[in-house]
């Protein structure tokens, strides 16, 4: 990087029977310099005295005044200009945890900064995997000021993730068909029952459900179109319209018939209402349902029911051992539940398949 920036045209000055040149310039760290000569007799010497002083500086590498707080204000304008809203929410929250590190020039970072940073995160109360959230999104960060600003940040090759060897991974959760017979059974508003059974039923992500509005539904053949998310609780908006989370997410599934009649006749009840549109939400009216309201509903039936608490995203772990449990193709599935790969699929729910290939074995043993 080139230490040398001009503001101005040098100049050189006849001071008497003298001649000096003015230059300005940044130091090693940055910093805004101004050169004067020492006089010189002739133009041309004050001429060539300059380029020798430019000429030596060139090639001294300039020191970056830059922080790593410097960095991450700079990156986060970066994301907010390229990535999804809740892109760009998520890595700003998982930024948050590297404020120890913020005021550490960048081309004094180290890895021992990094190790007692992550001394300093193990010392949260945070699952292992969110801790490497957090992580990715620090070297994403640094890879980002080495693309852009030629920072020559050379930790990057050795740092590492978190581990921890003790903690015991949570096991997916989710509804058998028997479990969510008797949740839903529990709840008698039908816009309650068509919420949690598209998300059983459908596979729906919970944004995708709460973006769908009456223009994306088609009673004639019981279909949803799903072509958008919902994000909530992003700053400035209660909530904002996205496009769908992947290629694959952009899909037009069938419904079963029972929810099929009940959205029917929820719809029935909605075009009695003023001011009614197609526009607005199934799961709502003008507005979407709000996040707490879900996780109180859901957590009101669990209280009910009896049966375990599980996340909403879990509601779409059940779809999938659903149609796992009933022999539906796996590629199917995949197009079912909008992944772009059906590697994805088989990568998340291959431990539904454990009781098959048990099953698969007995057979070539009789």
């Amino acid at each position: 990087m080139a230490v040398y920036q001009e503001k101005d045209k040098s100049k050189w000055t006849k001071d008497g029977r003298s001649w000096y040149y003015v230059c300005y310039y940044k130091d090693i760290y940055g910093e805004n310099k101004r050169k004067k000569s020492k006089s010189f007799l002739l133009k041309k010497e004050a001429l060539q005295a300059e380029r020798e002083f430019l000429n030596s500086i060139k090639d001294v590498p300039l020191k970056s005044n830059m922080t790593i707080g410097n960095l991450k204000d700079d990156y986060l304008k970066y994301k907010k200009e390229n990535v999804r809203i809740s892109s760009y929410e998520s890595t700003k929250v998982a930024l948050k945890h590297i404020d120890i590190l913020e005021k550490i020039y960048i081309d004094e970072l180290n890895i021992n900064h990094i190790q007692n940073w992550k001394k300093y995160i193990n010392e949260k109360n945070l699952a292992t995997g969110y801790k490497n959230t957090i992580y990715k999104n620090l070297r994403a960060m640094l890879n980002y000021g080495n693309k852009m600003y030629d920072l020559n940040i050379n930790i990057l090759n050795k740092m590492t993730n978190f581990t921890n060897p003790n903690e015991v991974k949570k096991e997916m959760l989710f509804y058998t068909k028997e479990e969510f017979d008797n949740f839903i059974s529990y709840e008698s508003d039908l816009k309650w029952i068509c919420f949690f059974s598209a998300l059983f039923y459908c596979g729906l992500r919970q944004g995708e459900a709460l973006a769908l509005n009456w223009n994306d539904i088609n009673f004639e053949n019981n279909t949803i179109r799903i072509n958008k998310s919902l994000a909530n609780r992003v700053k400035g908006s209660k909530f904002l319209i996205l496009p769908p989370k992947t290629r694959g997410s952009n899909r037009t599934i069938p419904i079963p018939l029972s929810l099929a009649k009940n959205l029917k006749t929820r719809y029935n009840e909605q075009k009695t209402y003023t001011n009614f549109s197609n526009d607005w939400f199934i799961f709502g009216d003008i507005f979407p349902l709000a996040t707490t309201t879900i996780q109180k509903r859901r957590d009101k039936l669990v209280a009910l029911s009896g049966v375990k608490r599980i996340r909403i995203h879990d509601f779409r772990h059940s779809c999938a051992s659903l149609l796992i449990s009933k022999g539906a193709n796996i590629t199917l599935i995949a197009k079912y539940l909008g992944h772009d790969d059906v590697s994805t699929t088989l990568n998340t729910y291959s431990h539904f398949y454990k009781n098959d290939l048990s099953n698969l074995i007995e057979s070539v043993d009789l």
